[in-house]
């Protein structure tokens, strides 16, 4: 048996949450935490974990832009799909200490189009962040497409495609 993990999280109730959960107490007698626990049980119950992610060979990446980077000599923008998401990566001339895997690619954003429309926020609709250090790691889900899209900008930038100008790159 895998033993469980102490995590330090605060669950915040709402008012009508935390009334709710009183008068359940009131009513059965029952510790409010062990309703709690309950609740969460019930609901880890019924998550389906056999999740198999996408093939890397089912996944589409395409290069749609680049753009030279006005202040870093040298260094380009470049932007595309892979798959729903959108990405974009920071390449510089020479590989750098604060680059991905001590490489090129200096920054990296993929993120969900349609999360960004309905939140505005670029940050919360990313499944991958890396800006000279990860912010947000590739979980199971999101690691096909950072690798796809990983690939695809490696294979660019040792063909030179990324100088290129504008134009679209399948891979």
């Amino acid at each position: 048996m895998i033993p469980p993990k102490r995590r330090r999280k605060n669950i915040i109730l709402t008012e009508a949450q935390s009334k709710r959960l009183h008068e359940l107490s009131e009513f059965d007698g029952l510790d409010p935490v062990e309703h709690t626990m309950r609740a969460i049980d019930e609901y880890l119950g019924k998550q389906n974990l056999n999740f198999t992610p996408p093939r890397q060979n089912e996944i589409t990446a395409e290069l749609k832009e680049n753009t030279p980077e006005p202040n870093i000599p040298g260094a380009y923008w470049l932007s595309g799909t892979v798959d729903s998401y959108e990405f974009s990566a920071l390449i510089l001339k020479s590989p750098s200490k604060s680059g991905i895997d001590k490489g090129k690619i200096s920054k990296l954003s993929i993120w969900d189009p349609v999360v960004l429309e309905n939140t505005k926020s670029f940050i919360g609709s990313c499944v991958v962040n890396y800006d000279r250090g990860w912010d947000i790691r590739p979980s199971k889900i999101a690691e096909p497409y950072y690798l796809k899209v990983k690939s695809l900008l490696d294979h660019s930038v040792g063909h030179g495609l990324g100088k290129q100008a504008s134009g679209k790159t399948a891979f």
